[in-house]
């Protein structure tokens, strides 16, 4: 093949528009001959696949199978006991919390004054929340006088 032709046929398979025997006519050129030095690049990429078909495995690895499953059995019982584990010591804790804080006030006119200041922190919360409410009213009655007048 000429050199213009292998150009060509590179142009192509840059452009991934080759055909099968293209691609294989260039490998046949890249392995067999001579390559100038601006197409060396190319002869590693087809010189590659040649390689390649040429590897044989002779010593394929078995996998053992058995070893894996126990494997798998073995941790899904760790972490059956590591999830009970937790939680067992997670609502013992939670239990000792909450007999020993109660958070409870012996003194009635301090429990008096506690909840005072609660509701109003509640209240001042709520006022809050409500002062932007006025202008949702006035869109409100804008809204009404418009459907009136039709």
């Amino acid at each position: 093949m000429e050199l213009r032709e292998i150009e060509k046929l590179i142009e192509k398979y840059e452009a991934a528009e080759t055909s099968l025997s293209e691609e294989k006519a260039l490998r046949e050129y890249f392995k067999t001959r001579e390559v100038p030095p601006r197409l060396q690049v190319y002869r590693a990429i087809f010189g590659y696949a040649h390689q390649q078909k040429q590897q044989h495995f002779s010593d394929i690895p078995e996998l053992k199978s058995e070893r894996r499953k126990v494997n798998y059995w073995w941790s899904g019982v760790a972490a059956t006991v590591i999830l009970a584990l937790g939680l067992f010591l997670y609502q013992d804790n939670d239990m000792r919390k909450s007999q020993e804080d109660l958070g409870t006030i012996t003194d009635e006119e301090m429990a008096y004054q506690k909840t005072k200041e609660t509701l109003r922190l509640v209240s001042e919360y709520m006022n809050e929340g409500t002062e932007d409410l006025v202008y949702l009213k006035e869109f409100g009655k804008t809204t009404n006088k418009i459907i009136k007048e039709k």
